[in-house]
């Protein structure tokens, strides 16, 4: 049996992947397909542009606020393409009011912060985001995303 925090988390993956991955605009930036990766499935060593995402429930599954990390990695002596990626997806998801494909949960997705992580090899650049996520069942949704 699945915990429901389990099936909401999935449920999550899944309207982000998908708002994310069928972005004809991101898709010209990226390229098609576009690679996102949740971070514990993350194959060694692939082909950049990729991104990786982490969702991180907290304990009180409906109350409260809940983070995503969303992640740009990119290989090139320019960072244009991960400038450009990140407008398009400020874009898609900052103010996105999003419905679980169940339609159990419904949430709002925010900005948090965004920033230039250090990496060890040459010309490998990467964006760290941080967004906030305010979600409860979607019966409920009109009291908690307010």
């Amino acid at each position: 049996e699945v915990a429901m925090s389990d099936e909401t988390g999935l449920a999550i993956y899944k309207v982000f992947y998908n708002r994310l991955t069928q972005d004809a605009t991101l898709k010209s930036v990226l390229g098609d397909p576009i690679w996102l990766y949740r971070a514990s499935l993350l194959p060694i060593d692939p082909d950049m542009p990729y991104m990786v995402h982490r969702l991180a429930l907290g304990d009180e599954l409906f109350h409260g606020s809940h983070s995503y990390f969303l992640d740009i990695w990119d290989y090139g002596s320019s960072p244009a393409r991960i400038d450009a990626a990140l407008d398009r997806i400020k874009q898609l998801l900052h103010e996105w009011r999003f419905v679980t494909e169940d339609g159990e949960a419904s949430g709002l997705v925010k900005w948090f912060s965004g920033g230039d992580v250090p990496t060890d090899g040459p010309n490998v650049m990467h964006y760290a985001t941080q967004w906030t996520i305010r979600f409860g069942a979607a019966r409920d949704i009109t009291n908690i995303v307010r």
